[in-house]
């Protein structure tokens, strides 16, 4: 029987926080960083427990703006990702946790890095997923404006015609919101493995249940778009050990944001793996979780590597 998550709310750099925490508080953290317009609780619950199983104390949590964490008004209140930073930073403060390792999802991946890159006593490794040291391509893209010469490539056209209806053409019921919700999931999980249809019907539920502020939710997308030049020069300050995961069927950025990101990371190890798209995958948790726990538990070799792993039916 699925059951909801629980969870609780600190008070963390002056904003109600929810979080939720895994395994044992004595344990290693680690603190999932979720992307844009999503809550924490689409980082599954399994993938949460995998990690616990290998002896690390997770924690997933709501930004601001997103499901059970405050909400604002963008146009009075206008914040950044180094704000947001700040709050992952005060999640940790309030559980009393000294030092983490960060896994961040797309917009999560530069939150990793500045919390990493400002508060480096607090950070032993970041993990950076599905993200890019440049997010103009995606932002100019969705409004309509031209891309610049060299810059990396755009969304896929199935990923901006999902955006631009879910922006334009708001759902009438909670019915069509959970179908629309669902086609943007199989997008962006890509058409390579295969989907849980009925189990991200259970999350995104979920996740419209706790929905309290919908107008609020691309303020996210106003965050990125004031956090153009920290996203693109904090890679180059990263000291931490990094490992990135990048899939070869990202419908927002697609491979050659991760081969980017890599050169940018000084010693970082890059791992693209075939038929991953934007989001958690269960056909990839075991890797996923392996590469993680190795890289918190000091087994990652230093030096910079690349590596193609590919994923076939029944791995």
């Amino acid at each position: 029987m699925f059951a909801f998550a629980e969870g609780q709310i600190a008070k963390a750099n002056q904003i109600d926080i929810w979080y939720e925490t895994f395994g044992q508080k004595e344990d290693p953290a680690i603190l999932l960083i979720m992307g844009g317009l999503a809550q924490g609780i689409l980082w599954p619950t399994e993938f949460c427990e995998q990690l616990a199983n290998k002896g690390f104390y997770v924690i997933r949590y709501d930004h601001r703006d997103a499901g059970f964490s405050s909400c604002f008004d963008f146009q009075k209140t206008p914040y950044d990702l180094n704000d947001m930073a700040k709050d992952g930073i005060g999640l940790l403060d309030h559980l009393g946790i000294e030092k983490a390792n960060l896994v961040g999802l797309s917009m999560g991946g530069p939150i990793a890095e500045l919390m990493s890159v400002h508060f480096p006593e607090r950070i032993s490794t970041i993990t950076l997923m599905a993200t890019s040291n440049d997010f103009r391509p995606s932002s100019y893209t969705f409004d309509g404006l031209p891309l610049e010469e060299g810059w990396l490539s755009p969304p896929l056209p199935i990923y901006l015609n999902w955006m631009h209806k879910f922006l334009n053409e708001p759902a009438k019921n909670q019915e069509e919101a959970l179908e629309q919700r669902l086609e943007a999931w199989q997008i962006l999980s890509g058409f390579t493995v295969p989907f849980e249809t009925e189990r991200y019907r259970e999350i995104h539920k979920e996740f419209l249940s706790r929905l309290k502020h919908p107008e609020s939710l691309t303020n996210h997308l106003e965050a990125i778009k004031r956090s153009f030049d920290l996203i693109a020069t904090v890679p180059s300050q990263v000291k931490v050990p990094t490992l990135i995961f990048h899939g070869t069927v990202d419908p927002i950025n697609p491979p050659d944001h991760g081969e980017s990101l890599a050169r940018a990371i000084q010693g970082s190890k890059y791992i693209q793996v075939e038929g991953f798209g934007h989001v958690p995958n269960k056909a990839f948790y075991d890797l996923f979780v392996s590469e993680i726990a190795a890289l918190a538990s000091g087994m990652m070799k230093n030096e910079p590597a690349t590596t193609t792993i590919s994923f076939s039916a029944g791995n």
